[in-house]
């Protein structure tokens, strides 16, 4: 018989174990629930179970993936990543286009690139040295050529560096200390005349069944879900019979 948790979304492996023996798992963090999924039952964070294991979050889980992958089964809510559509419709563009250019080019039989020829102007002026009788080389003009006035570059003006303000140091802000939270009161009910504390652990209640009694009406009476009730009690969500005098566990009150 199957002892996992009758909701979907808490992990398969979860369990509670209860004198060596595993049952169907507390619904919230307990210090008796453990992670079955890589042999022996360990136990796990309240932390850990709230934000993992009692969620659909426990599918992330490294101990559940090694869990599944043991059993041979498949890691359900794991999909094959799909390629987007627009990516789709992208990447055929690109092609389109890529191939309209090819063709283009191949129609006109290559690209033509325009050429570039430099040519004198009939203003340059070409000077050529001679060698003069002093041994020094002044440059000569050649015939129907008109000598052209060298222009000199002027200085440009050099500009002076100003002064930049020297930034003052801000000082550092003071972090104020953050408040401690308050301890929150256990609220107080009525409910708690018809309980009693269980003798072997700690935020745990008895109810003792009267007549007329059955589980959806004691477990609304105070407070709980149905399944909060067999997670308590699981000898009753394997089909156990509901007598007058019988004794349910269940956490404290919350009306």
């Amino acid at each position: 018989m199957s002892v996992r948790s009758p909701d979907p979304g808490v992990c398969p492996f979860f369990r509670r174990e209860v004198d060596g023996k595993l049952f169907a798992p507390l619904h919230e963090p307990d210090e008796s629930n453990r992670c079955a999924a890589i042999g022996i039952a360990l136990p796990q964070s309240d932390r850990q179970q709230e934000l993992v294991c009692l969620r659909s979050a426990h599918a992330d889980c490294p101990r559940y993936l090694r869990g599944a992958g043991a059993l041979g089964g498949a890691i359900p809510g794991r999909r094959p990543a799909a390629v987007p559509r627009a990516t789709l419709a992208a990447l055929l563009v690109l092609v389109l286009s890529a191939g309209i250019s090819f063709g283009f080019v191949v129609q006109r039989g290559g690209i033509d690139l325009p050429i570039v020829l430099t040519t004198p102007a009939p203003t340059d002026v070409a000077v050529v040295a001679t060698p003069s009788p002093a041994g020094s080389l002044e440059p000569t003009l050649a015939p129907g050529l008109q000598p052209t006035a060298a222009v000199s570059p002027s200085p440009r003006p050099t500009a002076s560096p100003s002064p930049q303000p020297t930034a003052s140091p801000t000082p550092a802000p003071t972090a104020s200390p953050s408040p401690r939270p308050t301890a929150t009161p256990r609220p107080t009910s009525d409910r708690y005349a018809l309980l009693k504390p269980c003798p072997d652990r700690k935020d745990c209640w008895i109810y003792t069944v009267r007549s007329g009694d059955n589980l959806y009406s004691i477990a609304n009476y105070f407070g709980h879900s149905l399944s909060t009730i067999y997670a308590w009690n699981p000898r009753y969500a394997e089909g156990a019979r509901l007598r007058r005098g019988d004794q349910i566990r269940m956490p404290p009150p919350t009306r």
